[in-house]
């Protein structure tokens, strides 16, 4: 077996259990960041060392030969590698880390008739909250009449709303 095998194998295993223990344990991280002034701290890491033999050694894997060419092209798989998944996890991270803002009071917003009971004057609205639309009861006091796909203003709570 080619010590790029080797090389192969054991970067993955270390790869599939720093992922896991990422995973189950957020808050532990192996990676000791170089703090350079001209480099991108985040790609010489543990992690970046890891994605750099996994690209490098799986370059030379699937060539299966050692030569200055493969060497080259390997050298650039493994870089390709660390920026990609640098990419990757800085992507992830970020849409992780959005914070909702979870609403409850409902003040003056538009809402779209879903349904409307006129006998028993309540039926349900479509409201955006949170950037996706849910179903909010409406309750009215007034003998008002709404028709469903109707745009109305209301208020109140995550659970029932009123016409303003």
């Amino acid at each position: 077996m080619a010590w790029y095998v080797i090389v192969l194998i054991v970067s993955s295993g270390l790869f599939l259990i720093t992922t896991i223990v990422s995973l189950f344990f957020g808050d532990t991280d192996f990676d000791v960041e170089a703090d350079t002034g001209f480099l991108y701290s985040d790609v010489f890491t543990f992690k970046g060392l890891l994605h750099f033999s996994i690209g490098f050694s799986l370059t030379l894997t699937l060539m299966d030969e050692f030569s200055w060419l493969s060497v080259a092209i390997g050298t650039v798989a493994g870089i390709i590698f660390v920026l990609a998944l640098l990419f990757l996890y800085k992507t992830l991270i970020m849409k992780l880390k959005q914070n909702i803002k979870y609403t409850t009071d409902i003040n003056d917003m538009e809402a779209e008739v879903y349904f409307w009971d006129n006998n028993k004057k309540i039926g349900e609205v479509f409201i955006t909250l949170e950037g996706r639309p849910v179903t909010v009861t409406l309750v009215s006091a007034e003998d008002v009449r709404f028709v469903k796909g109707q745009k109305i203003r209301v208020s109140g709570t995550r659970r029932s709303v009123h016409p303003v």
